[in-house]
C-alpha cells in the first residue's frame, strides 16, 4: 500500500510504522507524498477510530533525508518541497480523529515535527527529541518553529530552535511536550492502550474536543468559547449524548457509535 511506511488497521485503530530503518526513517520526497496520501485515506476511512505512527528500527524518525535535500537545485523547488511536507504535517494536526506518536527513538527534525502534529505523544526514555536545521543553516521547516512555540515556554523554544539541542524525554515531560515517558519496550503497547481508551469514548465529542483545543490556541478567548456553546448544542442533540447519559443513570458502561 505504502514504500514508506507499514499499515496496519484493527479494531479500529491504525498503526503507521515508519519505515526506512536503514536511514532511520528519515524524510524523503516519496515519504512527503505518503503522508499526504495517507491522511487522505484516514479522512476517507470512518472504519478507523484512531492513528498511531511510531518507527521501525531504533529510531521514530531522523528528520530529512539530507542526502535528498542536498540534491535539490533551486530555492523554488526546496520551498515547494518544504509546502508540501508542511500541508502533510497540517493535515495530520487537522485530522478529525486522535492521533498518537509512538516515539521509539530520536525524534530530529521532521520526526519532532511529526510527533508534535499529533494530539499525544509517548516517548521513550532514553530517547530524544529536537529540531538541529539551525546546524545546517535552515530552520524546522514543517510547522516545528511554530508548533513549539504553542507548545513550549517561550524561552525553551528559542533554546531548541536556536541551538539545534534536543531535549531527553524527562526534560520533554517537564516541559509538558510529551503525555508519558516510558521504557523503549512499552512504547507502542503504552500507546495501543490509550488508543484503546479513546475508542471507547464518544467519537462526535472526541472529534469536537479537538476542535475546540485547536481554537482556543489558535483564536480569542471570546471565539473559543463562542465555539465551545455551539459544539455543545450540537452535542446535546446526539444519540451518543442519550445513551452515555442514560449509561450513567443506570450504572452500565456506555455503547457509543458515534451518531
Amino acid at each position: 500500500m505504502y514504500q514508506t511506511f507499514e499499515y496496519s488497521l484493527d479494531s479500529g485503530i491504525a498503526v503507521v510504522r515508519l519505515n526506512r530503518p536503514n536511514k532511520l526513517n528519515s524524510i524523503d520526497a516519496v515519504m512527503v507524498r505518503e503522508f499526504g496520501e495517507l491522511v487522505a485515506n484516514v479522512r476517507a476511512d470512518k472504519s478507523v477510530k484512531v492513528l498511531v505512527f511510531t518507527g521501525n528500527g531504533r529510531a521514530f524518525c531522523a528528520g530529512a533525508d539530507i542526502s535528498n535535500l542536498a540534491s535539490i537545485g533551486s530555492s523554488g523547488e526546496f520551498m515547494a518541497f518544504i509546502e508540501t511536507i508542511q500541508i502533510a504535517f497540517s493535515a495530520i494536526d487537522d485530522l478529525d480523529r486522535p492521533t498518537i506518536a509512538a516515539v521509539n527513538g530520536l525524534a530530529f527534525g521532521g520526526g519532532c515535527e511529526l510527533a508534535i502534529a499529533c494530539d499525544f505523544r509517548i516517548m521513550a526514555e532514553e530517547a530524544l527529541i529536537g529540531v538541529p536545521e539551525i546546524k545546517i543553516g535552515v530552520l524546522p521547516g514543517a510547522g516545528g518553529t511554530q508548533r513549539l512555540s504553542h507548545m513550549l515556554p517561550p524561552a525553551i523554544a528559542k533554546q531548541m530552535i536556536y541551538f539545534g539541542d534536543p531535549l531527553t524525554a524527562q526534560k520533554a515531560l517537564q516541559f509538558g511536550l510529551v503525555n508519558e515517558v516510558v521504557p523503549s519496550a512499552n512504547v507502542l503497547g503504552t500507546a495501543m492502550e490509550w488508543a484503546g481508551r479513546l475508542i471507547k469514548m464518544p467519537p462526535l465529542a472526541v472529534r469536537c474536543a479537538k476542535m475546540l483545543v485547536h481554537a482556543g490556541i489558535n483564536s480569542d478567548l471570546k471565539t473559543g468559547i463562542e465555539s465551545e456553546r455551539q459544539a455543545m448544542g450540537f452535542l446535546f442533540g446526539t444519540e451518543d449524548r442519550v445513551e452515555g447519559m442514560g449509561a450513567f443513570l443506570q450504572k452500565r458502561e456506555a455503547t457509543f457509535k458515534g451518531r
